[in-house]
């Protein structure tokens, strides 16, 4: 892996703005319909949602967007969320990931570099 010096951003390896929307586009779509997450998204504004997520990730993953909330926020926001809605929240998270890349270096890199913020970023939305 050391070999390996890329200096494309994982925003630019993931497939940048188009597959950033996608992935945050997937991702609040799934969440809004899961049972699971009722109490969190159950009065969010689908394209508010998924224009400020898409921003959040786009800035998390390096590339140079304005992320709508500070890490606070985020993490005052995972904190609010239960065990059940954060593992309902990965889950459709993986699961939006993988329909937007099949690289699974990609999705690893991703994965890790956003981590536990996932659900605080979904659990801001709202």
């Amino acid at each position: 892996m050391g070999s390996m010096r890329s200096t494309a951003s994982l925003y630019q390896q993931i497939g940048g703005t188009d597959s950033v929307t996608k992935l945050a586009n997937n991702l609040v779509s799934s969440s809004m319909k899961d049972p699971r997450l009722c109490g969190v998204m159950g009065n969010v504004n689908s394209s508010t949602a998924t224009t400020k997520v898409a921003d959040q990730l786009c800035s998390a993953l390096g590339g140079g967007c304005t992320a709508p909330y500070s890490d606070s926020q985020v993490q005052a926001a995972a904190d609010r969320l239960t065990p059940d809605q954060k593992s309902a929240i990965s889950d459709n998270f993986k699961s939006s990931l993988d329909a937007v890349t099949s690289n699974s270096a990609v999705r690893d890199a991703v994965t890790k570099s956003l981590g536990s913020n996932m659900s605080g970023i979904l659990g801001a939305v709202r």
